[in-house]
């Protein structure tokens, strides 16, 4: 249903490449030279891989989940799909790890050994052959070490994009009695975060196995070195893993604890977002700041507990590394071994390879294991859910029915019961009262509802509109033919019949025009009709239709009524819900639902249960914001990004939030003064090597007497003692450091969101018509997802590989100052390999982030109509689109991993180089070099160049991860609603407003939608403003509350508006909305949510609004979207609002467009009673509402062209007043008033 033409795209140079190409990336380079060039967007993209499609994937996952009945064990099911691959890498990377085991540390320590004196069996031929063999081995890896990161990141793009789509997939059968129990906000974060977990699992399951099979063979190859004394590290190892493993348990409940509070968040942004106009006319827009705050707090204190979780992990294995490293060589000379170059920097070399397997990998793995296994069970618990029974569609029948035989529904409570009736042909009506079950009645025929007893069968296809209009982000034509085939003479004749034709002209793209979310940017009666006209358009045999007609006029919805329900689907079945009782005497047959219990009715007893309505106008306000924006090919969910790298004002603003420069210097004085302590370390672990060197000489020489050996071994001894006392101290300082770095980052992540939320919720309502909810919840999810996980990682390894860097040239220098040549050379390339990189890895991450907007907001978007999409069985072409969405971000993401890892193969190619250089200086040399110095330096330098090449990568990818912290800020710099303003005391007293010349254009061009507008409305008058489509009439009500910026002034009590404080003004105006708002809260904070009211005054209120019969306390939960409720009560809560509030002006924004007589009626008394001394706007729907108020306002084409009393308005023959209280047949009526 997208109404774009889908690009096409230039297969990914990856599929045609040879092995060479493969191996050393080469494949990739077109795409840098075009990255330097320019900046790439998303034509640049390339076709996904066929093994990457996401319906294949999908289909492959979801085919054994349903062949196990949803029964089988996540592990089971990984393993079933993608076990086969994940094996094959473990294997490899095994095979690699053992090789690097058994030949690099043996290799290594053998050129180090030449340069001991004592060594006699090494020749030149054979220190040539070891350092070719250590280099080969460097080379092995370097080629095998980055493909190995590539597949096990195309593998977990693989399964994300498999998990995306099965859940994708179980939403779309998601039983809607059972949504209440998942909020959208918990399938986003499934979707956002805890599938982004799962991306690691092949890492994870190598990683472990790997790892421990790792640590064997290195004990086993240290233990054939020295014997009993690797014994004494050993032991350090079999205590610290059940520890790691034990606190990894920990983690688990805190990921939990954590995906629950983010649940939280992204659940009252999405209701904060979806209801942003109603938010600023209560002025609640601190309050929901305030809560998504609370909510960010919470989650932010529960994130940073893991991480501490997580860096005491890391610590163990950092610090067992060092202390196992520290006993085995003490435990060695207690036995009174002989202590080398070669021995020390054997050991030494394997211990790098295990600080980073049980440092890092392992530690690693276990944090994993702990979020995967809170990630799994809410994804199991998701899939888990009940899902809805809907048969499939079969053909159309002659002899289609709809059958219900003593059907009983019930959740919480029993809704209907003993529901028993057939229908065969004609025009049913549904009446009755507010939450009756009426709504339900139809999704019960839908089967979206199961019956607790009875059956419920259906003959014949199924077409249905609901009662709240489902829109998705399209074009109107795509929302109306909703994956139906295109029949030209059916379109056209359902735009006549559902009254279309008059929109679509004034329209400036037609049909074409974009619907944006909720379909904001079209009145409640154009959403209802297009809503009508999807369900008209399918050729079905039944058509339920939920009170769709509701938001039209008199006019309109007779002609609807006439041409559409009776004549165009005269030979069909239709079930059909309304309060109107205008249309009683032209139906087949009614049904009233009441106390539960359905029961066939004769016209004349349903007549005298109903009075007789009469419709004034649509709440229609045609938003010229759309008629300036060329829509036909306007990309939904399209997002404009930034070009050229990141600017520095980015880093100031995410240093800033963190807190400022002191936070800044204590952090590099923290990672200052750690990196001193352990480049100090390895300078005296040199010193000492170097010092048993003299000393073993000394023994050959026989002289064990003279003082100098004296003061050798007293200088020995005081070298061991302070590197004793640097490796206790050392871990004490990390630790240290890392505490202070994550209260920094706390700080960032916590201001840098209440920046953006407090920057978005206050922003101007022309932010809100031109940006959909889906790119808004992209950034506050997968960004700040980025900005939480990644980014900290990522500024902290650029921190620490600096001070590193610094520290080991420092100590290469020490032994020959000729390295610090080829070190700054080498600092150059690497600087340059960055620059020329970040111009195509920005864009790409840019891109990457852009793509995942059309993926939540699709989704988001189906979660809101699933009834509607189930009913018209689109289930396959959703998935189909969704597919295609996801596979565009699968092909950013892949391109962008394979741009990372081509750029750390050719730093690792110019690492190896710059080894090969150091190794060069000391095998080609005459020179003679101390062992110790040479091992320090050959070590340092292959410790540098990987660390270096690291540390670049992570520099540029610290880059691509501010690109989030850039898009977070954008948002933080939206424009803002001027709030500033004088504030009165006892304000305002009469409640007087007077309009004077004011216009209004939605998109501050010359399309005014408001015309020069003078009116005044005198203390206590009720004035009612009625108009056709395009009127204004919503607008006058937009220009009161100051949602857009106006021409000309208004004035209430003599005060401009313009002069007041936005929230002040706000706050002394009340407003019942057409669209009756509720979030998910308790009915206090529904009624008053900043607590300016006693107990006493909301329950005063509630018994105004008749709501005591169904709030049993102010503390009552309301669901998600109100479910708990029904239209009429929840509108009710609004009328609560009001009351509570005891303003001097009113605004009544339709209020009774969706409900029955008697509410109605309620709602009507209560204003009378309850606003009898207050000055109120009615923007009126049915037409008695009207008729006794003091003055009407007439509009048309965005200027008042009558504004008198009713009797005065309905002696004008020719007016428009005149014609609709005629067509009502109220004349006589009025004449009496």
């Amino acid at each position: 249903m997208d109404h774009t033409t889908r690009t096409a795209r230039l297969p990914h140079p990856r599929r045609k490449a040879n092995l060479c190409s493969i191996l050393t990336f080469v494949y990739m380079i077109p795409l840098f030279r075009k990255g330097s060039k320019q900046t790439l967007d998303e034509e640049d993209l390339y076709e996904v891989l066929p093994n990457f499609e996401t319906k294949k994937l999908g289909d492959q996952l979801e085919n054994e989940w349903m062949k196990n009945k949803g029964k089988v064990p996540f592990a089971r099911l990984m393993f079933k799909c993608f076990g086969v691959n994940i094996f094959w890498l473990g294997v490899l990377t095994l095979t690699a790890s053992v090789v690097d085991i058994l030949v690099h540390p043996h290799a290594l320590a053998k050129v180090i050994s030449y340069f001991d004196p004592d060594e006699k069996n090494m020749t030149k031929l054979d220190l040539y052959f070891y350092t070719g063999l250590v280099l080969a081995v460097n080379i092995m890896l370097c080629a095998y070490v980055h493909n190995y990161n590539l597949g096990t990141a195309i593998l977990g793009i693989k399964i994300r994009a498999a998990f995306s789509s099965l859940i994708y997939r179980k939403a779309l059968r998601l039983n809607s009695a059972h949504l209440k129990h998942v909020s959208s906000g918990k399938i986003i974060t499934l979707l956002t975060k805890d599938v982004c977990c799962f991306e690691y699992f092949s890492f994870l399951v190598n990683d472990i196995w790997v790892g421990i099979v790792k640590l064997i063979v290195v004990f086993y190859v240290i233990y054939i070195k020295i014997r009993v004394a690797a014994l004494a590290g050993m032991a350090i190892y079999l205590i610290v893993l059940p520890l790691q493993v034990c606190l990894g348990t920990w983690a688990t409940n805190l990921r939990n604890k954590m995906c629950t509070k983010i649940d939280e968040r992204l659940q009252t942004t999405q209701e904060a977002l979806s209801a942003i106009k109603v938010i600023k006319m209560y002025s609640w827009e601190k309050f929901f700041v305030d809560r998504i705050t609370k909510a960010r707090k919470q989650e932010i204190t529960t994130m940073f507990a893991l991480y501490y979780l997580r860096i005491t992990i890391f610590q163990i294995g950092a610090l067992s590394t060092n202390v196992a490293f520290y006993l085995l060589i003490m435990t060695y000379r207690w036995f009174g071994n002989h202590i080398t170059a070669e021995t020390v920097y054997y050991i030494n070399d394997c211990f790098q390879i295990l600080s980073y397997t049980l440092g890092v990998q392992l530690p690693n793995s276990i944090i994993f294991v702990a979020e995967v296994v809170a990630s799994v069970r809410r994804l199991m618990h998701f899939l888990s859910l009940p899902e809805t029974q809907t048969p499939p569609q079969g053909t159309s029948s002659i002899h289609a029915k709809v059958t219900l035989n003593h059907v009983d529904v019930g959740f919480d409570k029993k809704v209907l019961e003993n529901v028993n009736f057939a229908v065969s042909t004609g025009i049913t009506f549904i009446a009755g009262p507010i939450a009756s079950g009426k709504s339900t009645l139809l999704k019960l025929i839908l089967q979206e509802y199961q019956p607790s007893t009875g059956t419920v069968l259906t003959q014949g296809t199924i077409s249905y509109a609901s009662q709240d209009p489902w829109l998705f982000p399209s074009s109107i034509k795509q929302n109306i033919l909703f994956g139906q085939e295109y029949d030209v003479l059916r379109y056209q004749k359902v735009l006549k019949v559902c009254a279309l034709e008059y929109d679509l002209n004034l329209l400036p793209d037609k049909d074409g025009t974009i619907v944006e979310d909720h379909g904001i940017n079209l009145s409640k009666g154009q959403q209802a009709r297009i809503n009508l006209a999807r369900a008209v358009y399918k050729n079905a045999d039944i058509y339920l239709l939920d009170d769709c007609l509701s938001a039209l006029d008199n006019q309109v919805g007779d002609f609807i009524f006439e041409e559409c329900i009776r004549k165009f689907l005269q030979s069909k079945i239709v079930i059909f819900v309304s309060h109107n009782s205008r249309y009683l005497k032209k139906v087949d047959q009614v049904l009233m639902v009441e106390s539960g219990k359905v029961k066939p009715m004769k016209l004349l007893e349903v007549l005298g249960k109903y009075e007789e309505t009469n419709d004034v106008t649509e709440d229609l306000h045609l938003d010229n914001r759309i008629s300036r924006r060329n829509l036909q090919e306007r990309k939904v969910y399209h997002e404009f990004n930034k070009t050229g790298k990141v600017n520095l004002e980015v880093y100031r603003m995410y240093m800033y939030f963190a807190g400022g420069m002191i936070s800044l210097l204590s952090v590099l004085l923290s990672y200052g003064t750690f990196q001193f302590v352990v480049s100090y370390s390895d300078k005296l672990l040199s010193e000492w090597v170097n010092l048993e060197q003299t000393l073993s000489n000394f023994t050959v020489h026989n002289d064990t007497t003279s003082e100098v050996v004296a003061e050798t071994v007293t200088t020995r001894n005081h070298t061991l003692q302070i590197y004793t006392t640097m490796t206790l101290l050392s871990t004490l300082v990390n630790v240290v450091a890392v505490l202070v770095y994550c209260k920094v980052i706390k700080n960032a992540s916590l201001n840098l969101h209440r920046h953006m939320i407090t920057n978005v919720i206050n922003a101007t309502m022309h932010f809100f018509d031109s940006t959909f909810i889906g790119n808004i919840l992209n950034r506050f999810s997968l960004d700040f997802n980025v900005i939480d996980d990644h980014l900290p990682f990522m500024i902290h390894q650029v921190f620490r590989v600096a001070f590193i860097m610094i520290g080991i040239t420092i100590l290469i220098a020490t032994v020959n100052t000729f390295f610090l040549l080829p070190s700054l050379i080498f600092f150059g390339l690497f600087y340059l390999s960055r620059r020329y990189y970040l111009k195509t890895s920005r864009s790409l991450k840019r891109l990457e982030m852009s793509t995942r907007s059309p993926v939540i907001g699709y989704f988001n978007a189906s979660l809101e109509g699933l009834p509607t999409i189930r009913a018209f069985n689109a289930q396959s072409i959703l998935k189909s689109e969704f597919d295609h969405h996801q596979n565009l971000y699968t092909s950013a993401a892949f391109t962008f991993q394979c741009s990372m890892k081509t750029f750390a193969f050719y730093l690792d190619t110019l690492c190896k180089v710059f080894v090969a250089i150091i190794i060069g200086r000391f095998v080609f040399s005459d020179e003679e070099f101390p062992a110790g110095s040479v091992g320090l330096a050959i070590s340092q330098a292959l410790r540098m160049t990987s660390t270096l090449q690291w540390g670049v990568r992570m520099w540029a990818e610290m880059e691509n991860c501010m690109t989030s912290v850039e898009r977070a800020l954008e948002y933080g710099e939206v424009k803002q609603e001027p709030k500033k303003g004088q504030i009165l005391d006892n304000w305002p007293k009469k409640g007087e407003i007077q309009y004077s010349d004011v216009s209004l254009s939605y998109n501050e061009s010359d399309d005014y939608v408001l015309k020069e507008v003078n009116f005044t409305a005198r203390s206590k008058e009720k004035i009612g403003v009625i108009g056709r489509t395009g009127a204004g009439k919503s607008s006058i009500i937009s220009t009161l509350f100051r949602l857009y910026e106006t021409e000309g002034s208004i004035t209430i009590d003599g005060i401009n508006t313009k002069s007041l404080a936005l929230n002040y003004l706000r706050r002394h105006i009340s407003i019942i909305p057409q669209d009756p708002i509720v979030f998910r809260a308790t009915i206090r904070d529904n009624i008053d949510p900043e607590r300016l009211y006693t107990d006493n005054q909301i329950w005063k209120a509630i018994k105004a609004a008749n709501l005591t019969n169904c709030v049993p306390s102010l503390d009552y939960e309301v669901s998600e979207n109100g479910s708990n409720f029904s239209v009429g009560q929840r509108q009710l809560i609004c009328l609560a609002r009001a009351v509570v509030r005891n303003n001097k002006i009113v605004i009544l924004d339709e209020v009774t467009a969706n409900v029955d007589d008697e509410t109605d009626a309620l709602i009507n008394e209560a204003i009378q009673e309850q606003f009898k001394d207050c000055t109120i706007i009615m923007v009126a729907h049915k037409l008695h509402s009207v008729v006794t108020l003091d003055k009407i306002v007439v509009m048309a084409q965005g200027r008042i062209t009558d504004f008198d009393s009713p009797a005065n308005l309905v002696k004008k023959k020719n007016g428009y007043f005149y014609k609709m209280v005629k067509n009502s047949e109220l004349l006589s009526s009025l004449s009496e008033v």
